[in-house]
């Protein structure tokens, strides 16, 4: 069992949960997410959008569990983070402030925001971190059980991080 193994693990886990649970609300609500990808992107945003960015997500979830694939998938996970960070911090910068950001599915009032951006970035950040790990490697069961531990307190500081900014939203008056 090595130490940087059971991190990347634990992160890319992390990772299959986020990217899974956002192909699923994409999936479930495509109308709502087909009128916020026109925000953010204009006319390319439009129906097929939804379904590609869904399926791109699904497969960055599924690349994360085989380890011939991992790479890739932290790599694509990154990207992608790093694009809705841009797309984010451009609706930010011109003062579009008023519109929700989608991280939280279709029932969430959580707009966008700076700590969003920030959000998403250290996200990228643990992607890339993982992918320093090298290929998952076979680490036991007391090497599963902390990466199992790692990824669920990486969901629970994400989950808290979402809930004290829409908590600060609301308190604001943005909410």
């Amino acid at each position: 069992m090595t130490l940087p193994a059971v991190i990347g693990n634990g992160l890319a886990w992390f990772l299959v949960c986020l990217f899974a649970q956002a192909a699923v609300h994409k999936l479930g609500a495509p109308r709502y997410y087909r009128e916020l990808m026109r925000h953010y992107v204009g006319a390319v945003g439009g129906g097929l959008a939804v379904w590609l960015v869904a399926a791109l997500e699904a497969g960055i979830a599924l690349s994360l569990l085989v380890p011939q694939w991992r790479a890739a998938g932290l790599a694509a996970a990154a990207s992608l983070l790093l694009v809705y960070a841009g797309l984010m911090s451009r609706q930010v910068l011109r003062g579009e402030t008023d519109m929700q950001c989608g991280c939280a599915g279709p029932d969430s009032q959580l707009g966008i925001s700076w700590g969003l951006v920030v959000r998403n970035g250290v996200c990228a950040g643990l992607a890339l971190l993982a992918l320093t790990a090298g290929d998952a490697a076979a680490v036991g069961w007391a090497g599963l059980c902390l990466s199992l531990f790692i990824a669920l307190f990486a969901v629970l500081v994400y989950e808290t991080s979402e809930q004290l900014i829409s908590n600060a939203q609301w308190m604001a008056g943005e909410g």
